[in-house]
């Protein structure tokens, strides 16, 4: 069995899993993210606005996560070539929040 390799976000937050899980706020993802790395940026908005949409049912908050993580310096820098910044691109597209 192959097990996948965790990206050093999700080692690094353990916030991401205890959101969903219910062990933890939006505000310790916010904070995390706030906190570390341009990456880090990214991917705490990316999740928080997954979160917002399909856990907590805001679709104002996911809207502003997620395309604060379209904008991010990561996403529109170094990050260009990390799908998931095109995962956070082209869902605000079908979102129309571009």
């Amino acid at each position: 069995m192959v097990i996948p390799q965790l990206t050093p976000f999700i080692v690094r937050q353990p916030f991401v899993y205890q959101l969903f899980q219910g062990s933890a706020k939006e505000y310790d993802l916010a904070n995390a993210g706030e906190s570390s790395s341009a990456k880090d940026y990214f991917y705490a908005q990316f999740y928080l606005g997954l979160f917002c949409e399909a856990a907590v049912n805001e679709p104002s908050k996911a809207r502003l996560y997620m395309t604060n993580a379209v904008q991010s310096d990561y996403a529109r820098g170094s990050g260009k070539g990390d799908y998931m910044t095109d995962v956070a691109r082209v869902h605000c597209q079908v979102r129309g929040w571009t």
